[in-house]
């Protein structure tokens, strides 16, 4: 299967979207970094991030938030971009799908965070370098669902003991796993495969291929 591009056309934008339909019952949304900084869904770790939902079978919609590329619009300051996020999630339960993940990278971490806390439920989360240093984390909730979050080491945004500091108060202890990436930054380049690897590994602990 390949992606295909679509037109998502929400309650006052419409979203440039690429989807691969994968095995039709299990699908991922890909949220990409910020906008005003260059964030598109063309970044190395969205990429990253859909190559390896792909090769599981499931299905994967990654999109250019409001006002990037050919989605129109204006940057909503986060507030738009989850409810967004919200209508995205319905499109793809009107298409099938009936087990909805989740992954978010930087900026799109955090909103990410603000849909669930608007009612989206997925049934699990990949957070790359969430900018806890950067954007408002500290109202946001980390839902009780398998989590996975990744940071370089000496990322920008965002440093190890922030993480750690923010995960205490915000992500229930039963299902959340960090990973720290050495000789990484904020930006992933060259770190991809690392990544990569961690995200496979946290998947095939939690959502193990069926038998055949």
């Amino acid at each position: 299967m390949a992606e295909v591009p679509l037109t998502l056309k929400l309650e006052d934008v419409e979203l440039e979207a690429l989807y691969e339909k994968g095995n039709g019952r299990d699908a991922v949304l890909l949220c990409h970094p910020h906008p005003l900084y260059g964030g598109s869904m063309e970044n190395n770790v969205v990429m990253a991030l859909q190559e390896i939902f792909a090769e599981r079978g499931w299905g994967t919609l990654r999109f250019n938030f409001r006002g990037v590329g050919r989605s129109t619009g204006d940057y909503g300051y986060g507030e738009s971009e989850a409810a967004d996020l919200l209508g995205v999630a319905g499109y793809l339960s009107s298409h099938g799908v009936s087990v909805l993940h989740a992954a978010g990278y930087s900026f799109g971490a955090w909103v990410l965070l603000k849909a669930v806390q608007l009612g989206l439920q997925p049934e699990s989360l990949v957070l790359a370098s969430p900018p806890v240093d950067f954007l408002p984390f500290e109202d946001l909730r980390v839902p009780s669902k398998p989590s996975l979050f990744t940071l370089g080491t000496s990322d920008q945004f965002c440093t190890v003991d922030s993480l750690r500091a923010w995960l205490l108060d915000a992500a229930p202890e039963d299902d959340v796993h960090v990973e720290f990436l050495t000789h990484c930054d904020h930006f992933y380049w060259g770190c991809e495969d690392t990544l990569s690897r961690h995200v496979s590994a946290f998947l095939d602990a939690r959502f193990p291929a069926p038998v055949k």
